[in-house]
C-alpha cells in the first residue's frame, strides 16, 4: 500500500484554504501516479492512501509532487491485539533484520489496551536472532510501524517529498526561458510555491531554441505533475537587428533585456497571466546589476519575480543538477552578446535605459509578440516548432 503524507505547510493554512490545497494536491498526485482521482482515499488530516498497484517509477513521480512531504510503501495488516501485531511484523520484517543491528518504532492512533513502547519491546523481542542486535541510536535497519485502529502499516520503503505548496494553488507566471541553469531553477522554485509556470523563449541566431524547450520539458515531466504549460516561441531577430542599428553598443545588453520583458508582458497580458519570472541573480552579468534591474522593472508594465536574486551561481548549478536539468543546461548557449566586444554599461540610470530601448518602436514589439508561435509543451517535438533562421 502506498501512503502519502502531505507537507506541513499545507496544514498551516485556514481550514477553508486547507481543503482547497488538499483537493489540488490530490489531483496532482493522481496525475503523477496515473490513476483516477477516485483511487485516493484520505487517512486522517494529513495522509492519503493510493488504492492502486503502482510500479516504482510511478511512486517516484508521486514523490516529486509539490505539497507532498513523504511517500511510503507499506505492508498493511489487520491487527486486533498486540500478539497479532507482533506476529505480522515478524513475518514481514524478520528476514530483513536477521543480521546486523535494528530498532523498532511504533506510532499509534486510536484505542488499544497496549502502548507504543510496549509494542516496540514486544516486536523487538520477536525479531531477535542469534545474528542481530538491538541498537536504538544508529541501527542498520529501522522497523517503522503505524497502527490506526485495527490496521497497521509496516513501512517497507520511504521517499522524501519536495514539500512546498501544491502546483495550482497559486496563480500562473510566465517564465523567460533561456535554456541555461538560471531560468529553469527559477521556474522550479515558483512551482514549489504553487504557481503553474508557462514559458516564453526568444529565438535569436545566438540561441538554441530546441535545447531550451527540452530543458523546460524535462522540468515539466519530472516536477510539473497536474499542469499543462504553454510555450510561446518569439522570433526576436527583428528586435535584435533594430537594437544593433539604433542602440549604442554599451547599452545593447540591458536594452535587449528590457525589450524581452516588454514583449513577454504583452504575451502574458494576452494570456491572462499577472507576473513574469526571470532567473536573474544580482550582479551576475551587466543586465543584472541593481541599477539595471530597477531600470528593467520600471520599463515593464508587469511585476517581475526573481527568486534567485540573492543566490550565487554555484548554488544555482547545484540545484539544477538536483532537480534533473543540470546536465542539459550545461550544454546551453545562454548569452547573446550584442556589444561587439566593447565595454558594456553596468549602472546606466533608468532614464538612459529607457531612451536606449525607445530606439526600438513599440509597433515592432507588438508585431513580434503577435507572431509568436504558441503550443502546449506536451506537444513539443524537437525540430517541429521553429522559425526559419534569418540573417
Amino acid at each position: 500500500m502506498i501512503t502519502v503524507t502531505l507537507s506541513g505547510e499545507v496544514h498551516l493554512k485556514s481550514r477553508r484554504t486547507q481543503r482547497r490545497f488538499i483537493a489540488v494536491v490530490a489531483d496532482n498526485i493522481a496525475a503523477a501516479a496515473g490513476v483516477p482521482r477516485s483511487q485516493l482515499r484520505r487517512l486522517g488530516g494529513n495522509r492519503m492512501e493510493i488504492d492502486a498497484d503502482l510500479d516504482r517509477a510511478a511512486i517516484e513521480r508521486v514523490a516529486k509532487v509539490f505539497g507532498v512531504g513523504r511517500v511510503e510503501a507499506s505492508t498493511v495488516v489487520a491487527v486486533s491485539s498486540l500478539d497479532d501485531l507482533t506476529r505480522e511484523v515478524a513475518a514481514a520484517c524478520g528476514q530483513r533484520v536477521a543480521t546486523g543491528s535494528y530498532a523498532v518504532r511504533v506510532r499509534r492512533r486510536g484505542s488499544h489496551d497496549w502502548g507504543s513502547m510496549e509494542a516496540e519491546a514486544a516486536v523487538g523481542l520477536a525479531l531477535a536472532t542469534d545474528t542481530n542486535v538491538v541498537d536504538l541510536t544508529a541501527p542498520d535497519h529501522m522497523v517503522r510501524i503505524l497502527v490506526e485502529g485495527k490496521r497497521a502499516w509496516i513501512r517497507d520503503e520511504a521517499w522524501k517529498g519536495p514539500a512546498g505548496l501544491p502546483v495550482g494553488s497559486q496563480e500562473p507566471v510566465l517564465c523567460l526561458l533561456s535554456g541555461g541553469f538560471d531560468s529553469v531553477v527559477a521556474a522550479w522554485m515558483m512551482l514549489s510555491r504553487g504557481c503553474p509556470v508557462h514559458f516564453v523563449h526568444f529565438t535569436l541566431d545566438c540561441a538554441q531554441s530546441d535545447h531550451a524547450i527540452a530543458v523546460a520539458e524535462t522540468l515539466q515531466r519530472q516536477w510539473g505533475h497536474g499542469t499543462d504549460p504553454v510555450v510561446h516561441l518569439v522570433d526576436f531577430q527583428p528586435i535584435k537587428r533594430a537594437i544593433t542599428i539604433g542602440v549604442p553598443s554599451r547599452m545593447r545588453q540591458v536594452a535587449l533585456k528590457v525589450l524581452m520583458a516588454r514583449t513577454a508582458a504583452v504575451i502574458a497580458d494576452r494570456e491572462g497571466i499577472g507576473a513574469l519570472l526571470m532567473g536573474d541573480s544580482l550582479g551576475q552579468v551587466s543586465s543584472q546589476t541593481l541599477t539595471h534591474l530597477r531600470a528593467i522593472d520600471e520599463a515593464c508594465p508587469l511585476p517581475i519575480l526573481r527568486p534567485l536574486l540573492g543566490l550565487d551561481k554555484e548554488w544555482i548549478i547545484a540545484r539544477a543538477h538536483e532537480i534533473g536539468t543540470g546536465e542539459l543546461s550545461a550544454r546551453a548557449k545562454e548569452v547573446c552578446d550584442l556589444s561587439e566586444g566593447l565595454p558594456v554599461a553596468v549602472d546606466a540610470q533608468p532614464a538612459e535605459v529607457a531612451r536606449a530601448a525607445a530606439e526600438v518602436p513599440n509597433e515592432l514589439i507588438g508585431q513580434v509578440a503577435g507572431y509568436a508561435m504558441r503550443f502546449r509543451l506536451a506537444e513539443w517535438f524537437p525540430g517541429e516548432f521553429r522559425f526559419e533562421e534569418t540573417a
